[in-house]
């Protein structure tokens, strides 16, 4: 079983550890070291850049999910299959004459989403993580870390924070630690399992150019022929994570927050 190592590398955990030391009168040294080491099952997030120097190679999850890929496909009139066929069509050609090229190392997936920022899966809640140390009986609660985290391989150019959001969270009650981390349910991901693969543009690996021009026209066309949906946010819910009201809430983008949960067995 992967162990837990008490955070101080969490750029945003840092504060309520420090918060913590000061109301406990503990010194940091007397802490246990805390961040998960890597594992198979679990991964590394430390926020520190892979080398551009060493050569990348992206691996990504392998995950199923139930109404994703061939399990579940949309159905469509004639008329919406044509259109699809066409865009198909009309994308592999841009995306090969793209391809022709390479790619600036600020969308390059080889180096953005390679080494500590390499994609995850979903990891359901794991409890009773084994520590290094012990963890001080006053601090007790959740760190929640949302980040970007590609569901699907990019075939295109794709910077970091391009990722869909995934949400960390590290419980800590009464000396006992878990961990979980779940993708951010956004209709943007949503709509993109039931297809099995990316549809919608990628704000910043994407659109530059007369290519990304190119490219969210055709996105656009899409939802005209009503392939896709999206009058209910294209955003990806990878950044800010707000405590309001007694609720957890992160802004996508228009038309509402998405509100997040954690249960009494500490999953997601």
């Amino acid at each position: 079983m992967p162990k837990l190592k008490i955070v101080i590398l969490f750029p945003f955990c840092s504060h309520f550890i420090k918060k913590s030391i000061k109301k406990c009168n503990l010194k940091p040294t007397s802490l246990p070291k805390l961040h998960p080491t890597p594992h198979p099952e679990l991964f590394n997030f430390i926020p520190h850049p892979p080398s551009l120097n060493s050569p990348s190679v992206i691996h990504f999850p392998k995950q199923t999910y139930p109404n994703s890929g061939e399990d579940v496909k949309p159905k469509l009139n004639i008329l919406q299959r044509a259109a699809a066929m066409a865009l198909d069509m009309a994308e592999s050609a841009l995306l090969s004459r793209e391809l022709q090229h390479p790619l600036p190392k600020t969308a390059d997936p080889r180096v953005q989403i390679a080494g500590n920022f390499a994609p995850v899966p979903e990891q359901p809640v794991k409890h009773s993580l084994p520590v290094d140390g012990i963890i001080p009986s006053c601090i007790n609660g959740v760190y929640l870390q949302n980040g970007a985290n590609p569901l699907f391989e990019p075939v295109a150019g794709h910077h970091l924070f391009d990722g869909d959001g995934m949400v960390h969270a590290v419980s800590i009650n009464n000396g006992d630690a878990s961990y979980a981390c779940r993708f951010t349910e956004t209709q943007r991901l949503l709509q993109e399992k039931e297809l099995g693969r990316p549809v919608f543009p990628k704000a910043i690996g994407e659109l530059h150019g007369h290519s990304g021009i190119a490219r969210l026209m055709m996105f656009y066309a899409r939802g005209l022929f009503g392939l896709v949906d999206h009058k209910q946010g294209t955003g990806v819910a990878n950044a800010g994570l707000v405590y309001f009201n007694v609720s957890i809430e992160f802004h996508p983008l228009p038309p509402s927050p998405i509100t997040l949960s954690i249960l009494q067995s500490n999953a997601i």
